[in-house]
């Protein structure tokens, strides 16, 4: 019986999979419609794999958002070795919520519009076969991290959220983002926030950061656990979703030209050396604006009043070796602005 292990080691090798004598029940929760229709035929050619690899794999293609919800909540009640979010950041969220729940392992494969969380965790852009080789061996070899994620109270409810939480032009341009149906992407998001460019609301918050209050107008205010939103935009640099804390950008009016000056540097993270733009660090976030609405992930979550707060590792992410290899060893120097 000791050459079983080597045997399945050498099949592995040929295949460019990892094959283990432990089955693994997989799940596959797609939105068919993500990525301009891509993700359907992405989560096939996955579970393809998956299943090639030694994995009991189930694949849903929920066709609505409750529908979505409810085969979430079903699939999180069987416990799952994992289940695996196929589409943009907004699936990833709508799963997660039912993940954290159950403290169900999550994965992630990016085929929407922005990708920002998946980009955030450092997973590879392209989901090709060499993606879904590197999920199955990360899947056999339990490469699970726990991270923290951002919890928010609005109008009594409660939501999950691993990315970027944002209110302000943010959410308006996301408000008329989610109207557009020709576009996708950066090229979607960017279109969105010329055109509120036009109109230029400025919203006057108080915002209290772990007890300490600030009030006044601004642009947006970005709270970050994850760093990326809007396609690849860098709003909170230093986020890091391992330390217990989240970072906050927060931008001053300014006339609407400075305001196009400053915008492409967000995709950098040099927008935080203006002095329009400071930057907080906190555990425990409170927002209030008569007329502002939270997003979070790309999604909307409501009108303030907003309580954000962050609790470490409570969320079971599925990483990649070399991912994981990486965020041990990267160290980030911390600052704060105001």
């Amino acid at each position: 019986m000791h050459h079983v292990p080597r045997l399945f080691h050498a099949i592995s090798s040929k295949l460019g999979v990892y094959l283990s004598v432990e089955t693994h029940h997989v799940v596959i929760i797609a939105n068919p419609r993500a990525g301009g229709g891509r993700a359907r035929d992405v989560a096939i050619a996955a579970q393809n794999t998956l299943s090639t690899s030694g994995c009991d794999v189930t694949l849903h293609l929920p066709t609505t958002r409750e529908q979505l919800h409810k085969v979430t909540a079903q699939v999180c009640q069987t416990r799952p070795t994992i289940v695996l979010a196929c589409g943009g950041d907004g699936t990833v969220h709508d799963v997660l919520q039912f993940t954290i729940e159950s403290n169900t392992a999550l994965g992630i494969i990016p085929c929407g519009t922005g990708n920002d969380i998946a980009r955030s965790l450092g997973l590879p852009g392209k989901t090709n076969q060499k993606f879904f080789q590197k999920l199955a061996y990360s899947i056999h070899h339990h490469d699970f991290e726990s991270i923290d994620a951002s919890q928010i109270t609005v109008e009594g409810k409660q939501q999950w959220s691993l990315g970027v939480i944002s209110a302000g032009l943010d959410s308006d341009v996301n408000e008329r983002a989610n109207r557009m149906t020709h576009f996708r992407g950066t090229t979607r998001y960017i279109l969105a926030l010329l055109a509120e460019l036009r109109v230029f609301p400025l919203h006057n918050y108080t915002v209290t950061i772990d007890s300490t209050k600030r009030t006044g107008s601004a642009i947006l205010i970005a709270i970050g656990n994850g760093g990326q939103y809007g396609g690849g935009m860098n709003i909170c640099p230093q986020a890091d979703m391992t330390d217990g804390m989240l970072d906050i950008t927060w931008v001053d009016p300014a006339p609407r030209r400075t305001v196009l000056r400053l915008f492409p540097l967000i995709y950098s993270g040099r927008h935080v050396n203006s002095p329009l733009v400071h930057t907080y660090r906190g555990s425990e976030i409170s927002i209030e604006s008569p007329d502002s609405m939270i997003y979070a992930d790309g999604e909307r979550i409501g009108p303030t009043p907003a309580l954000i707060q962050v609790v470490p590792k409570v969320a079971r992410v599925l990483l990649f070796r070399e991912q994981m290899s990486r965020r041990n060893s990267f160290h980030r120097p911390r600052e704060s602005r105001s």
